[in-house]
């Protein structure tokens, strides 16, 4: 029997433990090791801002699925791995040794210095973002016109600013203000410019004020300074940019997915060797992690693992209104109702996954 330990409880490693029959993981000795008993799904985040749904409906008990599934769940952080003893060390001072090791921790966000750092939400970790949430309702209940900045130029960040105004629309404060700030001269660069376009006209119409072009170095006492001297104050403000690899990984991964030989990283904390510029997202995460999981199965059978192949195109849908969303599949993209529904199919299918054991 080899052990096999996994980092992390991110989208990738929910794959894993979703695809392995408990048949499977009898044959070996699986560990999940993280901070928290539950994983929060990215894709219900935008639903969570325009109230639809609350803290739980996108909680994904992961310890107590990995539990019945036969894995040993270890609450605790990563502190260092020893690539020559197999050796992982967390934080609590606890060993764990390894023949086979995954990897998917989330990367690590990209901070700005603040002066008023309290006012400052940070999307990603997920575990930080959710009580900073929770406190930007207690307080913007007694707002009148609240002023809301997203930093950040991505589909996170369009999503962020979307559910933000159907929130205000919500809350009847319609003359509240929803302001976008991207360092790029487009926004959502990983689309072709045509849909980035559509994207900033969608956001204009429903009155959300976009600003390209515009990086943020500093953010001064609740105001953000931008070109031609212009002062952007704000109650709270939104940080929703890519996050940068781990520092914990010593390297790239290789088109196998892996650090070394008996070492697999993915998600937002990797980076690929021969993909540099890959989008960190929950869709090319869910990927990775089911070509993790044969890739596994190999590894423990002394196989070779087969190179990740990325989707020559990749389903997107961002919500755009209280109603709509937009769909983006290559070159293709539409706003509607039924990009909304097929959404939320796909939301309640994901979620679903993990209500029975197999």
């Amino acid at each position: 029997m080899k052990n096999v330990v996994l980092l992390g409880s991110g989208h990738a490693h929910l794959e894993i433990l979703k695809a392995l029959t408990t048949e499977e993981i009898a044959k070996h000795r699986f560990f999940l090791v993280s901070p928290s008993r539950q994983t929060y799904y990215s894709g219900l985040i935008p639903r969570l801002i325009t109230s639809e749904i609350k803290d739980e409906d996108l909680a994904i008990n992961s310890a107590d699925f990995a539990e019945l599934k036969g894995f040993k769940f270890i609450q605790d952080e990563v502190e260092s791995l020893d690539q020559v003893s197999k050796t992982v060390s967390l934080k609590s001072g606890k060993k764990i040794n390894f023949d086979l090791l995954s990897i998917n921790i989330g990367g690590t966000p990209t901070s700005i210095p603040s002066d008023t750092p309290f006012t400052n939400i940070y999307l990603r970790p997920f575990d930080e973002f959710m009580p900073k949430w929770r406190e930007v309702q207690r307080i913007c209940n007694a707002c009148v016109n609240p002023r809301f900045l997203v930093v950040g130029g991505g589909a996170a960040a369009v999503e962020v600013a979307a559910a933000l105004r159907i929130r205000l629309n919500k809350n009847q404060a319609k003359t509240g203000e929803v302001h976008l700030i991207c360092k790029s001269s487009r926004l959502c660069e990983s689309y072709p410019q045509k849909i980035s376009e559509q994207i900033r006209l969608s956001l204009l119409r429903r009155g959300i004020k976009v600003h390209l072009n515009e990086p943020v170095n500093h953010i001064h006492q609740k105001a953000l300074k931008l070109s031609h001297d212009v002062n952007l104050e704000f109650n709270f403000i939104f940080i929703v940019t890519p996050t940068q690899p781990s520092k914990l990984l010593f390297g790239k991964v290789d088109s196998k997915l892996r650090l070394s030989a008996n070492i697999f990283a993915a998600g937002d904390a990797t980076e690929m060797i021969d993909h540099p510029h890959l989008p960190r997202s929950g869709v090319i995460a869910v990927h990775q992690g089911r070509h993790l999981v044969q890739n596994i199965k190999d590894a423990l059978n002394d196989l070779e693992p087969s190179n990740f192949r990325i989707p020559a195109k990749q389903l997107n849908i961002l919500i755009a209104g209280e109603d709509s969303a937009r769909l983006v599949w290559g070159n293709f993209s539409f706003e509607g109702k039924w990009p909304l529904r097929i959404k939320n199919w796909i939301d309640r299918r994901y979620m679903s996954g993990f209500e029975n054991v197999k």
